[in-house]
């Protein structure tokens, strides 16, 4: 029932997905739009995905940035343009298909074809696109088609607003189940740490158990394409709440051998890591990083701090995972790296976090043992043990200093326990 927190948490996701983003290419000379209003209130008001889907192939002038791309500046090549930007796009996030490597040549990776992905780009174009074989024109044309002729046909002499309203009724449909599948498996890979289709961006792939993707997915359409239900589901399920189990290395989420056998442990993302934070320590990003304020429905919520899906990207996002979004992102790295080391001991923004709080709790005059109590329950929910305390107090000393807290502070961030969902 939390709405607001719903659509602020989700947004990352959708952002990643859609490519939109508050800053960056684009946005300075108006090729690019951005969604993110209309994207949040879809998100609030949990709308029906096919509905979802529908108002973003067949767009308002709000919901348009998404297969609008990006109009680079200066040349670029076939693959770049618009109209072809727009079938990648679309393919990837709402199919689970790769088209990239067929915008340039037949696909080496896979059966897609250069005349299938000028046919799809040809949906969104005004007139036809001449194909062009690694950026050179061979002087053949092709009518505009969907991926699958089994969903239906598109009338090469309509305008593009007309093809466009075409697609989207042809993909919503129920008989598509790829489309269903696909959001289906990119929500389990969220909430498991791994999709029963691996990697989610290939969903030809064989699903280590098909029976349970298409009965998720026939749920979750019938079920008037509720995203919230399809979470409900899952998280409420005996297989969520199995115990999570750690990998080896990140080549186990791809095996072919791949066995099921508990959700995986994975770190927050960075928007996560950010807002406990932000919520443990002080603010992390201040309000002029701000890019977007929605309208809340929760009229009594009042948010201490900036939650980090609503600013512009930044260092610390960046060194964390945050993907700059040109291109769609349906996964993020979860490896700690060098990069992030350095931010998390050099960085700004949550070093002066860190600092706002030891300055508060040194004004408070606590006793090491109640500090070290608080924070423990308030960033663990639990108590330290009895070794834990005494290295806690040999850093804070009888007397605790500033320094001293914020080291502790910043020691309690680090935490395996504190950064993996359990």
């Amino acid at each position: 029932d939390r709405n607001d927190d719903y659509a602020t948490h989700w947004l990352s996701f959708w952002n990643d997905a859609l490519r939109n983003d508050y800053t960056g290419t684009g946005y300075i000379t108006g090729g690019r739009f951005n969604i993110t209003n209309w994207l949040y209130q879809s998100l609030q008001n949990n709308k029906p995905y096919d509905q979802f889907v529908r108002e973003l192939l067949n767009p308002a002038d709000e919901s348009k940035g998404f297969i609008a791309g990006i109009k680079w500046r200066g040349e670029i090549n076939a693959s770049q343009r618009t109209e072809m930007q727009a079938a990648q796009n679309v393919a990837q996030s709402l199919l689970g298909l790769n088209l990239k490597c067929a915008s340039c040549h037949n696909s080496f990776v896979s059966n897609w074809k250069l005349e299938d992905a000028y046919a799809f780009a040809n949906i969104f174009a005004d007139s036809a696109l001449e194909i062009n074989r690694c950026d050179k024109p061979t002087g053949k044309y092709v009518r505009p088609r969907l991926l699958w002729a089994q969903l239906g046909s598109i009338d090469s002499n309509a305008k593009r607003s007309e093809k466009l309203a075409q697609l989207a009724a042809q993909l919503i449909r129920p008989e598509n189940g790829r489309l269903y599948r696909t959001l289906v498996n990119r929500v389990w890979s969220q909430l498991m740490g791994r999709g029963l289709v691996e990697p989610v961006d290939v969903m030809d792939n064989q699903p280590w158990n098909q029976d349970l993707l298409d009965w998720l997915a026939y749920h979750f359409q019938a079920s008037g394409s509720n995203t919230k239900e399809l979470i409900y589901l899952i998280c409420t399920s005996r297989t969520y709440q199995l115990p999570s189990i750690g990998l080896k290395g990140q080549e186990e989420l791809t095996a072919k051998n791949y066995l099921f056998r508990g959700r995986i442990r994975k770190r927050m993302s960075a928007e996560q890591f950010a807002d406990a934070s932000s919520w443990l320590v002080s603010p992390l990003f201040p309000d002029s990083l701000v890019a977007y304020r929605p309208k809340l429905k929760e009229k009594k919520r009042i948010d201490t701090f900036v939650r980090a899906s609503l600013v512009v990207n930044n260092r610390f996002l960046i060194a964390l995972g945050r993907p700059n979004r040109e291109t769609v992102a349906m996964s993020r790295e979860s490896q700690a790296n060098l990069l992030q080391s350095l931010e998390m001991t050099n960085g700004i923004f949550l070093d002066n976090a860190l600092k706002a709080k030891a300055h508060e709790l040194f004004q408070a005059r606590l006793s090491s043992k109640d500090l070290v109590t608080g924070f423990y329950q308030k960033a663990l929910a639990r108590n330290a043990s009895t070794r834990e305390m005494q290295i806690a107090l040999g850093v804070l000393g009888a007397q605790p200093t500033e320094e001293g807290i914020r080291d502790f502070l910043w020691a309690v961030l680090q935490l395996p326990e504190f950064q993996l969902i359990n």
